[in-house]
């Protein structure tokens, strides 16, 4: 990520399958200045992904598809203000429960992404 995120006019950013192959994805602060779409999809190794605080400073869309192995959502997501809709598919159930609202009572990350108009999560991603 080191290299992409210095991409000065990086708008779009597909990672899928083996395109990233590491268990820690890290978004340091001033990384992926232009980035607006963001979209990770089976990376099946990924357990931890971290977003520094001044990290995608113009997200303003997220879409994680299939990656069963990780943990939770960057506590860092929470500064990125930009961010208008998040979508999750295809992930394990603990995961979805962590970002939403069951009985009124929010998941243990809700927090980070409680600003985000627009959240949908899927079981299963469909067309």
């Amino acid at each position: 990520m080191g290299t992409l995120e210095k991409l000065p006019n990086l708008r779009r950013l597909g990672l899928h399958l083996e395109s990233f192959l590491g268990q820690e994805m890290i978004c340091h602060s001033m990384g992926f200045p232009q980035l607006k779409h963001l979209w990770l999809e089976d990376l099946g190794d990924l357990k931890q992904w971290k977003v520094d605080e001044g990290a995608i400073p113009k997200l303003s869309s997220l879409r994680i598809e299939y990656c069963e192995k990780l943990e939770m959502i960057p506590d860092g997501l929470r500064y990125v203000t930009t961010l208008k809709e998040v979508s999750l598919a295809g992930m394990p159930e603990e995961f979805n429960n962590r970002v939403r609202i069951v009985n009124g009572k929010q998941g243990q990350d809700y927090h980070k992404i409680s600003h985000v108009p627009s959240i949908n999560i899927r079981s299963e991603w469909s067309s």
